[in-house]
């Protein structure tokens, strides 16, 4: 019965997630813009992938091992009482599965976004008066996050650190920032 419980539980993750093997561009420019229009709000909420297997140090594209599958359950639980409008993952199956229990949740098609590309006028358009989830890696996550606010005051998170969430508030030029860290109950 306790075999069936977790096959029941992560079923989802496993059936979300196929994997891609596109490689993504390396170090483009990316063009800073310095100020919001008056009227542009948004709320990102900026995640890295949960654990992920580290058998295979060879292998680009690991999935999420049980300990990261137990804490992609604990992000849905997090943003259960949250209204999402938008959901961006990157090609990797980890952060795919990451995210799987959440867009399910929410009904959402998670959007595919390149880590190197994203922040652009486009994006700016595409995620105004929207509040947005954006999973990342711990290279790729602060990056953006110091994007969106315009100053470079995150580096990247440590190796270890899968349970950091960011969430940029932006009214304007008006800036937030605040860090939480989402563990276990």
């Amino acid at each position: 019965m306790k075999n069936l419980l977790l096959v029941l539980t992560l079923f989802p993750l496993l059936t979300f997630c196929g994997k891609h093997q596109e490689k993504e561009e390396k170090n483009p420019v990316v063009e800073q813009l310095p100020h919001y229009p008056k009227e542009y709000s948004a709320t990102f909420y900026l995640l890295r992938h949960a654990e992920k297997v580290r058998t295979n140090p060879a292998d680009p594209d690991p999935s999420l091992n049980i300990e990261g599958m137990l804490r992609a359950k604990r992000w849905a639980a997090y943003f259960e009482p949250l209204n999402i409008d938008e959901i961006y993952i990157t090609q990797y199956v980890r952060t795919k599965q990451t995210i799987s229990l959440i867009a399910q949740q929410k009904q959402i098609s998670p959007r595919r976004y390149n880590p190197n590309t994203i922040y652009s006028e486009d994006f700016l358009k595409q995620t105004n008066g929207k509040t947005v989830i954006i999973a990342g890696h711990s290279n790729t996550t602060p990056k953006l996050v110091n994007q969106l606010i315009g100053e470079e005051k995150f580096t990247d998170m440590d190796d270890a650190d899968n349970s950091t969430l960011f969430k940029v508030t932006i009214n304007g030029n008006n800036k937030q920032v605040t860090t939480t860290k989402v563990e276990a109950p």
